[in-house]
């Protein structure tokens, strides 16, 4: 599996505060809307969305396997409930509710 970091706004600048603010939000709340919004102003919603769509890709395709399918499948869930997973979702209901 690729390793590559996704960067954030360097800290101390308006966007890392931007980005703290929200994600702090995020971490109490669980809002799907201020993960979207705190992966927005950091400039990597483009990057953490391909990552998450990689990644459930990988883990949906051995659900099937005997050995490792229950495994693949929490790893699915705790994908789905990071920072990214809920920006995701919040994305997808948004579009949903704009078409």
């Amino acid at each position: 599996m690729n390793k590559e970091t996704i960067k954030v706004p360097e800290k101390g600048t308006y966007q890392w505060q931007l980005f703290d603010y929200w994600s702090d939000e995020f971490r109490h709340t669980h809002a799907d809307h201020s993960a979207y919004i705190a992966l927005n102003f950091a400039g990597v919603l483009d990057a953490c969305r391909n990552k998450f769509h990689s990644l459930i890709q990988h883990h949906s395709q051995h659900l099937c396997d005997a050995k490792g399918g229950k495994r693949h499948s929490r790893a699915i869930a705790r994908l789905q409930n990071t920072m990214s997973g809920a920006a995701m979702s919040y994305e997808t209901c948004f579009r949903r509710s704009a078409a």
